[in-house]
């Protein structure tokens, strides 16, 4: 079994438009799990870095 050569990896594929993908049993829980992963800590950031403004904000001019 020979390996794929670079200009094999890199031509372009013939896409069949009729075919359809379809997601196997586990997949949106795969697929949601990983959004998660990727969204909440930049949404848990944000949220840090409102609260400290509004800290900063509500201590500066009490």
């Amino acid at each position: 079994m020979s390996r794929p050569h670079l200009k094999e990896l890199l031509s372009k594929k013939e896409v069949d438009p009729a075919k359809e993908d379809t997601l196997e049993k586990g997949d949106f829980l795969a697929l949601l799990i990983a959004a998660v992963s990727v969204f909440f800590p930049i949404l848990l950031a944000a949220i840090a870095v409102l609260a400290l403004f509004i800290f900063l904000f509500v201590t500066y001019f009490h």
